[in-house]
């Protein structure tokens, strides 16, 4: 008896393929693997040494300024949180953009005013710089918090351009450019190689609660600043 031979979508080469990459996707494995902090350490430290490289090596290659301190923190809170609000495409561009548009107004406005005062020079530090800094670290703390797009690292983009180290709009471009290209990055190593549920643009509150440090809440869920008004209360 000749043996009936299997058909259909499931069957076929490409469909045995994308299930074998399948389960080597992070959002798989944390289902179904042990050691889910062990798999999500893996995770961020390779996908953050191949995205700050991929960009290191393209400023290197173009000699275009697309190295900044604040992509650090950045891609720290992008992959190690990438369930997180603050870690979403929206708080990630939204806040650094804000945070430049916070400190180089405030070094404008400033320098307009007090031209004498030299403060696009990053190594002249007076009574005007400090003023220059406070209001930038206001502007973008009310900033995010007004829009929404609350991303800790922004607050350093505001402190660099306060401080005047974006001398030329070749500069500021690139800043914008490099943190664009990080999120994308994001997109492919979280949503596509990463198998979650990342969003294109804004996160959604009720999928980040799925996911626990993922989106960073502990696992006691619970977070700092509730941990600290608790013990502060208990002292009364």
């Amino acid at each position: 008896m000749q043996e009936r031979k299997l058909t259909g979508p499931q069957h076929s080469f490409l469909f045995r393929v994308i299930a074998f990459f399948s389960r080597l996707q992070l959002g798989y494995m944390l289902r179904s693997k042990g050691y889910p902090r062990f798999l999500v350490m893996i995770f961020v430290f390779a996908a953050g040494v191949i995205a700050l490289g991929t960009i290191t090596i393209i400023a290197y290659l173009t000699r275009l300024p697309l190295l900044f301190p604040p992509l650090g923190p950045s891609a720290f809170i992008l992959f190690y949180t990438p369930m997180s609000i603050s870690a979403s495409p929206r708080s990630v561009i939204l806040s650094h953009i804000l945070a430049l548009t916070a400190g180089l107004s405030s070094l404008w406005f400033f320098t307009l005013i007090l031209s004498h005062a030299n403060l696009y020079d990053p190594a002249v530090i007076n009574w005007y710089r400090v003023i220059v800094i406070a209001l930038s670290m206001g502007l973008i703390c009310l900033m995010m918090i007004i829009v929404k797009c609350v991303h800790p690292p922004a607050a350093a983009s505001a402190l660099i351009a306060a401080m005047g180290y974006l001398q030329n709009v070749e500069q500021i471009i690139g800043f914008i450019v490099a943190v664009i290209f990080l999120v994308l990055e994001g997109v492919f190593f979280i949503k596509i190689l990463g198998g979650l549920p990342y969003p294109l643009w804004r996160a959604d509150p009720q999928v980040a609660r799925n996911y626990g440090e993922l989106a960073g809440i502990p696992a006691t869920g619970i977070n700092f600043w509730q941990q600290l008004a608790m013990r502060s209360y208990q002292r009364r």
